[in-house]
C-alpha cells in the first residue's frame, strides 16, 4: 500500500468520519487541563449535583466532577492504545520477519513458541494476571502486549515467507543485495497493510480491555478511566431510579463506543471499503 493510496483511501466518507472522531478525542486528551478547571480527583462540590454551568456533567456520589474524569479518561484510553499497538507491532513484525525470512529450524522453533502463546485463552489469562499483579496501568499494558504480539508475528511470518520467494526479491539477491537491504527495501514495505491492520485492531483491543479491566476493579485507581466511571455509576444503588445515569453512566459508555468506532472506520477505509 503506497502512501498516496493511504491518503486517497482516508479521503473516503468512512476515513474522514473516523479521523474526525479520532482527532476530536486526541484534542480532548491533549487540551484536558484547559477545558476544565477541576482535577479528576478533586472533591470540590456536593455529591450528585445535576449538570450546571460549573459542572457540565454534574458530580458523582463523592463530589468529583464527571466532565473532568471524562476528559482525562480519554488520555488513559489513547495512551494505552498507542503503547500497546506500538509494542505489538514492533515485537510481532520483528519476530515474524526474522522467522519467515530466516526459515529452517529457527523458524520452526519460533513458530512453536508462538503456537503455545496462541493456545492460551486470552481473556482468562489477562484477568488472572491483572488480578494477581499489583494494580498498575503499566502492568495492563505489559499483559496486553505479551498476549497480542504472537498474532501479528504469525501473520507477518506467513507474508514474509511468500515475499521471500517472489520475483523482485530474487532479482535483488541476484543483483548482490544483502539480507538487510532486501528486508528493508523489499520485504517491510510490502508488509505495510498488515502493519496498519495490526495497529487498528490492537488499539481497539487495548481500549476495550483497559476499560473492561477497570470496570471489574482490576485497573489502576491512580489513572482516570471510562471503565472506572461506569463501575462507580452502576455501583450506586439509585443510579437507574434517577436521571443520574444520563450524565454519570451514559457519557463514558458513549465515549468508549465512539473511540472504538473511529478506529473501525479508519480500518475499513484503509481496506478500501466505501
Amino acid at each position: 500500500m503506497h502512501e498516496i493510496t493511504v491518503v486517497q483511501r482516508l479521503k473516503s466518507p468512512k476515513g474522514i468520519s473516523g479521523l474526525a472522531i479520532l482527532c476530536s478525542f486526541i484534542f480532548i486528551a491533549i487540551a484536558a487541563p484547559f477545558l476544565t478547571s477541576y482535577s479528576p480527583d478533586d472533591i470540590s462540590s456536593r455529591p450528585l449535583l445535576e449538570p450546571n454551568s460549573e459542572h457540565l456533567l454534574g458530580t458523582d456520589d463523592v463530589g468529583r466532577d464527571i466532565f473532568s474524569n471524562l476528559l482525562y479518561g480519554a488520555r488513559t484510553s489513547l495512551a494505552v492504545a498507542l503503547i500497546v499497538s506500538s509494542g505489538v507491532l514492533i515485537i510481532g513484525t520483528l519476530a515474524g520477519v526474522f522467522s519467515g525470512y530466516t526459515g529452517g529450524n529457527l523458524d520452526r522453533v519460533m513458530m512453536r513458541g508462538v503456537d503455545i502463546f496462541l493456545m492460551i485463552p486470552d481473556l482468562p489469562l489477562i484477568l488472572i494476571l491483572a488480578a494477581y499483579l499489583r494494580p498498575s496501568l503499566w502492568n495492563i499494558i505489559f499483559i496486553l502486549i505479551v498476549m497480542g504480539w504472537p498474532v501479528g508475528a504469525r501473520i507477518t511470518r506467513a507474508q514474509t515467507r511468500t515475499l521471500r520467494v517472489s520475483g523482485h526479491v530474487d532479482f535483488a539477491r541476484i543483483s548482490g543485495a544483502g539480507n538487510w537491504y532486501v528486508i528493508k527495501r523489499h520485504i517491510v514495505p510490502d508488509l505495510y497493510p498488515i502493519m496498519i491492520t495490526t495497529i487498528v485492531m490492537q488499539s481497539i483491543r487495548a481500549i476495550l480491555s483497559e476499560s473492561g479491566l477497570a470496570f471489574l476493579g482490576l485497573g489502576d485507581p491512580s489513572y482516570p478511566s471510562w471503565g472506572t466511571m461506569i463501575k462507580y455509576a452502576i455501583s450506586y444503588p439509585l443510579v437507574f431510579f434517577t436521571d443520574a445515569w444520563m450524565w454519570w453512566l451514559m457519557p463514558a459508555g458513549v465515549c468508549i463506543t465512539l473511540l472504538v468506532l473511529s478506529f473501525v472506520l479508519v480500518g475499513q477505509a484503509l481496506e478500501g471499503d466505501k
